[in-house]
């Protein structure tokens, strides 16, 4: 087994991640043993897929290990939703796998019988994601160095971020290549000051981090800096950059650049952070009409009347005869805001994520986002209108 074929070393389990081995004709089967993590995660019997001139040509598709082992997961946090209020660097092992193959061709010999090699080989190693493609494109290659320069976060923005002095933002990005951040802060005054933060890992690896780069989770806190520190005041500053490169006494940029930019809080506003398009958090707050509503629901059942004829009363007023059953508390909240043509963009893929989180007394609380409405476009309109709805786990209620 000689290469991967879709679609390099980095790839994506929303799509097939395929091996290809060419054998001599001879070979009628392949058995494939699938490791994830460097563990044996299961074993198949792979059929011929072609020739190639007087050779078999095996093309194995092995996804389907995959879909159950990254993240999201339904009894987890995903690890790229780190620390609020303070800085980390986050390594997501439980969002990128390494993964590769070994096959043992299997033949039919003089007697008829089907024989399994000894021998075995090897394939390379794929590191796989959840992650979508970029709109046209078949790979990951605008996420990672050297293939691009510079690569992208694995964000859905890619011009500015809001942030006020509370807000908790995440950028997740494919390591290979780096070893530092740079932090370049933006005075009101007009001058800037760069900080470069180290991340402690080597750059000679394929892993998937997050940085924590909102407001609170930078500036008063502090890091292992190469140069500079980390401001403590917002209020002075309009905007910063981040981007992520390599460091070896000065700092080279491999990143893409990206702008956060700080604004005053604000009482009506809400954060919300989930599981990206391309396989990285992504976090937003939203500023505008938030509505809370309660609702009850129940199934009502109407009891048999209740009689006995040797007491007296033969019944009695506060007798259960009629009562609910399979009760449910919950609890929502509306949202209606309006935005810019590239916040509506970015919020719409809120709507298909599978792990949502609001931040409520500086926690993680799980929600899910329901009828959400977004015009993505309006040629006439400076602003977007949006609103969705909120859902929160059911209350407890006791039960008769």
């Amino acid at each position: 087994m000689s290469y991967t074929i879709n679609p390099d070393t980095i790839s994506s389990s929303l799509y097939p991640v395929a091996f290809r081995s060419i054998e001599p004709s001879g070979v009628i089967q392949q058995q494939i043993n699938v490791y994830l993590d460097g563990t044996l995660e299961g074993s198949f019997l792979a059929a011929q897929t072609g020739t190639s001139g007087t050779s078999a040509v095996f093309d194995t598709n092995v996804q389907s290990f995959l879909i159950t082992q990254l993240a999201p997961k339904t009894n987890a946090k995903t690890s790229f939703f780190g620390n609020l209020y303070g800085f980390s660097l986050t390594n997501n092992t439980d969002v990128i796998s390494s993964l590769y193959c070994t096959a043992f061709n299997q033949t039919v010999n003089s007697s008829g019988f089907v024989v399994t090699s000894t021998a075995s080989q090897s394939s390379t190693t794929a590191y796989v994601l959840p992650s979508l493609f970029v709109d046209g494109e078949y790979d990951m290659g605008d996420f990672y160095q050297p293939s691009a320069n510079p690569f992208l976060f694995l964000t859905q923005r890619n011009d500015f971020i809001k942030c006020n002095s509370s807000g908790n933002i995440f950028l997740s990005y494919l390591g290979r290549g780096t070893n530092a951040a740079q932090f370049e802060f933006y005075l009101k005054s007009g001058s800037s000051a760069v900080t470069i933060v180290d991340n402690l890992n080597s750059t000679a690896n394929n892993e998937l981090y997050s940085l924590s780069v909102g407001v609170s989770n930078i500036f008063g806190n502090t890091a292992i800096f190469h140069a500079g520190n980390f401001p403590t005041n917002p209020d002075l500053y309009d905007y910063y950059d981040v981007s992520v490169g390599v460091y070896s006494g000065t700092y080279t940029r491999l990143s893409e650049r990206q702008r956060i930019y700080i604004y005053p809080n604000c009482n009506d506003n809400i954060e919300l952070h989930w599981f990206g398009k391309y396989g990285g958090a992504e976090s937003y707050q939203f500023t505008g009409l938030m509505i809370d509503k309660q609702t009850s629901n129940a199934d009502t059942i109407n009891l048999a009347q209740r009689w006995n004829i040797t007491a007296s009363p033969k019944a009695n007023t506060f007798d259960k005869n009629v009562i609910k059953v399979n009760q449910r508390s919950n609890k929502s909240k509306t949202v209606t805001v309006a935005v810019s043509h590239e916040d509506a963009l970015y919020i719409a893929t809120m709507f298909n994520s599978p792990e949502v989180y609001i931040i409520e007394n500086g926690k993680y609380v799980n929600i899910t986002i329901a009828n959400g409405e977004i015009n993505t476009d309006n040629n006439r309109a400076t602003d977007i209108g949006v609103s969705f709805e909120i859902i929160y786990q059911n209350t407890p209620v006791a039960q008769l």
